[in-house]
């Protein structure tokens, strides 16, 4: 089981082959010199490959005509992942707006895949407008706070993105357990792994100080976007 998830086609193009192995290199430094030795400057130098090598993975791979979004999908992450790591309150804040607009879109495909809107024709058709609007409401809400010095909550973004982020959680399960598709159960393996990771983090963080936590949480997010690269192509099925 462990090998078929890990397993690379053979035949894909070589290109594709290394920028995974770059991925895992990458990912794996990252995590050490960050999590573990703690050491920021060497950290830097890693994270900012992460995303792109597998970003370009995706681009040699697919065959589907209709890519833009998952690659907007890969530059929202990577802007995200980079600005969350810099020491500025508003930077943090901004960078969870990013991750809420990713989950946003990963949750467009999980309601897609589900079906559950298939026997009501207008809510099929017009669900994507509706998660564009949410999201566009939210930046503008940010933008306006910014420029006009409305109070900014923190906590209604933070909360928005737990109950975005529990919905694709619990439509991921919905669609493994009925489904069984290769994608849906690689779309749960990337869930699970973001939602395990940051758990230890939180445990070792505000509970139960212990390196264990930290190993554990570091070995669990290796493959996340290994995994959500896999979701993206097998849901175009190549």
């Amino acid at each position: 089981m462990v090998k078929q998830l890990f397993k690379i086609d053979k035949n894909i193009d070589s290109r594709a082959s290394v920028a995974l192995y770059v991925y895992f290199i990458s990912h794996i430094c990252y995590l050490f010199f960050y999590r573990v030795y703690e050491d920021m400057d060497i950290a830097f130098i890693f994270k900012p490959i992460i995303v792109p090598s597998i970003a370009f993975a995706y681009f040699f791979i697919t065959k589907s005509l209709k890519i833009y979004l998952n690659l907007s999908l890969f530059l929202v992450i990577f802007f995200a992942d980079n600005l969350i790591l810099l020491e500025d309150q508003e930077l943090k804040v901004f960078s969870t707006y990013l991750y809420l607009i990713a989950v946003g879109i990963l949750f467009n495909y999980v309601v897609t895949d589900s079906q559950l809107f298939r026997k009501n024709q207008f809510l099929k058709d017009n669900f994507k407008y509706f998660i564009i609007s949410y999201l566009v409401l939210v930046i503008l809400y940010k933008v306006a706070s910014m420029s006009f010095n409305y109070e900014f909550k923190e906590f209604f973004v933070v909360i928005g993105y737990i109950i975005m982020f529990l919905m694709v959680l619990i439509l991921s399960i919905y669609n493994a357990l009925r489904f069984k598709s290769i994608a849906s159960r690689f779309l749960l393996l990337t869930i699970l792994c973001l939602f395990f990771s940051d758990m230890f983090i939180v445990l070792n963080k505000y509970y139960f100080k212990n390196d264990i936590f930290i190993y554990i949480s570091c070995i669990i997010e290796i493959p996340v976007y290994y995994f959500l690269l896999k979701y993206l192509l097998y849901r175009e099925k190549y």
